[in-house]
């Protein structure tokens, strides 16, 4: 049986109830880093887990252009949540985020950039460092024109260099409302926008999260960088 997985969605009941509906098996809700632990948010996502049959799992997205900040950000909430997603675009913010493995997913690191934000060094630490690039269905859609074409391009740059040095991708559809949220075969075939095989989309939504769904038993495992505790 196929599970599938939407990797990038509001706390919303009506989201989660139409991915239920299309079929989805699990999910991850991302919450603001800055307002996660002040506003208590753990005990709402407990009450959203046990509302639905979706395996929901949670994390805090980092939106800092300070190397400094970010990296405070990291620490702050590592081993606090089950997986750490952070906003790129800026050149050292990419390269920062990159460089440290305790951070899962980079979201949009083509963010007004003329290119995808990723290089050939880059991509090396990607997969070096187990991180994920999101490619979020909402930088397609919610443009036209020429920015939507300029979105497009940057994305085929960033899967050229993944067929190259092998990093993990995943799709997202970055629900906001139930009127975002697509069924997993819609998912797929919008991803034939881009310059994606059809098999790797699938698997973007399939085995790629289930994946990264194993670090999160590895972070909370882990002493220090490479160092777990392995239990019998």
């Amino acid at each position: 049986m196929t599970i599938f997985y939407d990797f990038n969605i509001l706390p919303k009941e009506e989201v989660i109830e139409t991915l239920e509906d299309f079929g989805f098996k699990g999910a991850c809700i991302f919450y603001d880093s800055k307002k996660y632990l002040e506003n208590n948010l753990i005990e709402k996502f407990n009450e959203l887990n046990e509302s639905t049959n979706l395996n929901l799992y949670h994390g805090i997205v980092i939106d800092e252009t300070n190397p400094q900040f970010l990296r405070k950000e990291v620490q702050r909430h590592y081993k606090k949540v089950d997986l750490i997603m952070a906003n790129g675009g800026d050149s050292k913010i990419n390269r920062i985020i990159c460089e440290t493995p305790q951070i899962d997913i980079i979201n949009h690191p083509y963010l007004n950039k003329r290119n995808s934000g990723i290089n050939h060094i880059l991509a090396k630490l990607l997969k070096e460092n187990n991180i994920s690039v999101n490619i979020n269905m909402r930088d397609i859609l919610e443009h036209r024109g020429f920015f939507r074409a300029r979105t497009l391009t940057q994305i085929n740059q960033l899967i050229m260099l993944q067929r190259k040095y092998d990093f993990r991708c995943v799709l997202s559809s970055g629900s906001r409302s139930f009127y975002d949220v697509k069924s997993p075969k819609s998912m797929i075939l919008l991803s034939q926008l881009m310059d994606m095989d059809i098999n790797y989309a699938k698997k973007c939504i399939t085995q790629y999260p289930e994946e990264i769904i194993k670090n999160i038993t590895i972070h909370k495992e882990s002493i220090v960088q490479g160092v777990r505790i392995i239990k019998d």
